[in-house]
């Protein structure tokens, strides 16, 4: 008897749930024929990490496995290896994880992307074998002519999920309307959720017409899809390492005469980022002043953030009194080193060194108790006390 405990405390531990994959292309086709399965595809790359988490907490969930062993040949791939390459390229794969559901004839019958849960991850499996929901249906459906607006959506939803080209697709299919009917049901719900390019034909249509827009839609509306639009092309800007001068040059002209609400703030935000980026350090301070005051900003990191650049490159005295300001509303609602440290600096700036030592200090203890690497506090304080 005491044996049998042993084991049945030991035989739990000992099994873990799992998928089984093969990681053959041609046995996974020669299967799905035989069988009548169809092939779910885990496309992975060694170095993604939400592909680790799926492989070491979803595909482990015993409903999960029981699921997929069941009704799938499961084929597992890395993509940036042979035969995943040509594999990604034949099925616009560039997005990992990628989860493809194709028949036994190589075709996609569905899919998603990215890290998902037990439960999300069985319900996009769900949906790969019940035919209403597949995404080659519904692309059957769009081909066969149906536009109304709650399918529309549906597409564009499945295929944003499936980390395909969701804005590409509305845009060819907004260039098929009339810009007259730009105002009806389905066009703008489409434009309002997919198109985020300010230079299309629809949005510039919406900026000649804006008041036309506002009566039929309503001005909220019609201010949260410009704002919108505008904040996606600033942040498309913003991370593009290329032609990034000339970007956020044309967004500011392109903004530059367009007002609705929330328009002062998103200028402000522009402006302070390309001067910041031309690193023309008065303009930079003079927006920066005005954003906070009229954004109201309060985050502590984004004010001591702001409030570090003021003390490294602006010599304005009533604007360091402002940003050193921020730094005091910085400390209070988040005391940590490189809070105190930043109101510090700000003080020895300012002339106030009996201050800027006593903070330093205080930002010098507290990062021996939390850091390894207190170089930069050292310094500071030597520098304040004249050392």
């Amino acid at each position: 008897m005491k044996k049998l405990i042993v084991i049945s405390l030991i035989i739990p531990f000992a099994l873990k749930a799992q998928i089984r994959f093969t990681s053959s292309w041609d046995e996974a086709i020669t299967q799905s024929r035989m069988t009548g399965k169809p092939i779910f595809l885990n496309g992975y790359a060694e170095w993604c990490e939400p592909c680790a988490e799926m492989e070491e907490y979803t595909f482990s969930d015993l409903e999960v496995t029981n699921f997929f062993n069941s009704n799938f040949v499961n084929l597992s791939l890395d993509m940036e290896d042979y035969p995943g390459v040509e594999l990604a390229e034949q099925y616009a794969i560039g997005v990992f994880p990628a989860f493809l559901f194709i028949n036994g004839n190589g075709e996609v019958i569905h899919r998603g992307c990215g890290a998902m849960d037990a439960s999300q991850f069985l319900m996009l499996a769900e949906d790969a074998l019940t035919d209403s929901l597949r995404l080659m249906s519904i692309e059957k459906r769009y081909d066969q002519g149906d536009r109304s607006t709650d399918f529309m959506l549906k597409y564009l939803a499945l295929i944003d999920n499936a980390c395909l080209d969701a804005e590409r697709f509305a845009s060819d299919y907004l260039k098929g309307i009339d810009l007259k009917n730009l105002m009806e049901n389905t066009p703008w719900e489409v434009f309002a959720l997919y198109q985020w390019d300010i230079y299309s034909r629809e949005f510039q249509f919406l900026l000649k017409n804006k008041s036309m827009f506002e009566e039929k839609l309503g001005q909220q509306v019609v201010n949260a899809k410009l704002y919108d639009t505008y904040l996606a092309q600033y942040q498309e800007v913003f991370e593009a390492e290329e032609l990034h001068d000339f970007g956020m040059r044309a967004l500011l002209h392109s903004i530059r005469d367009v007002t609705f609400t929330g328009s002062d703030t998103l200028k402000l935000m522009m402006n302070l980022h390309y001067a910041e980026f031309t690193e023309n350090w008065t303009d930079y301070a003079d927006y920066a002043v005005e954003l906070v005051g009229m954004s109201g900003l309060d985050d502590p990191e984004e004010l001591n953030e702001l409030a570090w650049k003021f003390y490294l490159f602006v010599d304005n005295k009533s604007q360091l009194e402002v940003a050193a300001s921020w730094a005091q509303q910085s400390v209070s609602q988040q005391p940590e080193p490189s809070t105190i440290d930043t109101y510090a600096s700000l003080q020895f700036k300012l002339g106030n060194r009996k201050k800027a030592i006593e903070l330093e200090r205080r930002a010098l203890k507290l990062a021996q108790e939390l850091y390894e690497d207190t170089s930069h506090y050292e310094h500071q304080l030597k520098k304040f006390e004249g050392q």
